[in-house]
């Protein structure tokens, strides 16, 4: 199903909302493929018969397996480029690294490395930059929207923003409860950026079209004040970030069940700690073989 948004814009709605752009002579550019070859097919199939064109290029928004699981579908069967952000750009040409970094750097287990985690590899041909840029006669503005991911950024055409998972909608998050961040600082500096951005219509990575991003800024900013000041209660006394993380789910009531679960959150309390370190707000020592953690 392919939703229009503007003469040169439009969405194939999904569990990853894909981005369609249509260049001249039926050229068509994709911003982001979704998790699997069953993703990138139904693409493709919406493009070719409601659309009428051929996909020639895709804009990766980030390196997380959802989002460009199926990029080596997609290029296998269009020859399409590949465009992505740095450093994210590592993740889609040696997938391994998205659990393994997830895993503290390790080789990751076995239950890891399924195709939420684990993508087929991609190519690489365009490594972008925030700032203009032009594909196939379309001027784009790469936002950068770092924090979710590395080097995670968004485009914005002819109005229409699609912003990635800057902002989570209320399903996601009470599904998951705290979302996957890599650094807190840049991703409360990335959703006062994205509050900023001129544009009529906002298509986030998951969820509706929106008019406006305002109401979702405020929900996700909330989240993360949340969690920050729960930590910090948690850290009155010296205390590990394992413990400090047990504490979180159980008081957020968060289903983590499965390792994938687990490993995606687990550097997410490091992200707030490092966040509230950096501001002050928490000290950090070495003592007893252990790393502790304690409010200031």
């Amino acid at each position: 199903m392919f939703a229009e948004l503007g003469t040169r814009v439009g969405v194939i709605p999904g569990g990853v909302n894909i981005g369609v752009l249509r260049g001249d002579q039926g050229r068509v550019i994709l911003i982001d493929t979704g998790l699997n070859a069953t993703s990138g097919k139904k693409a493709l199939k919406v493009v070719r018969e409601e659309v009428g064109g051929e996909v020639v290029a895709i804009l990766t928004t980030h390196g997380h397996a959802d989002h460009f699981g199926a990029n080596a579908t997609v290029v296998k069967r269009t020859g399409a480029a590949v465009y992505s952000p740095a450093p994210d750009d590592a993740v889609l040409r040696y997938p391994i690294l998205q659990p393994m970094l997830l895993y503290g750097g390790a080789d990751p287990l076995t239950t890891m490395r399924g195709g939420f985690l684990l993508a087929d590899p991609s190519p690489v041909d365009v490594v972008v930059t925030p700032g203009p840029l032009s594909v196939e006669g379309i001027d784009i503005e790469v936002v950068a929207l770092h924090g979710h991911s590395p080097g995670q950024v968004g485009y914005l055409v002819d109005g229409v923003f699609f912003c990635a998972d800057v902002v989570l909608p209320h399903s996601v998050l009470e599904k998951y409860k705290i979302p996957y961040l890599c650094s807190v600082t840049d991703h409360i500096e990335s959703l006062n950026v994205a509050a900023r951005v001129p544009c009529d219509r906002v298509v986030p990575g998951h969820g509706v079209v929106l008019d406006s991003l305002d109401d979702f800024v405020k929900l996700n900013a909330g989240l993360i004040d949340e969690v920050a000041d729960r930590i910090l209660g948690f850290a009155t006394e010296a205390t590990t970030a394992e413990t400090l993380l047990t504490k979180i789910l159980l008081s957020f009531d968060a289903a983590v069940t499965d390792a994938p679960s687990f490993y995606l959150l687990q550097p997410t309390i490091f992200a707030f700690l490092s966040h509230l370190h950096r501001t002050g707000q928490i000290a950090h020592e070495v003592r007893d073989g252990r790393s502790l953690w304690m409010a200031v």
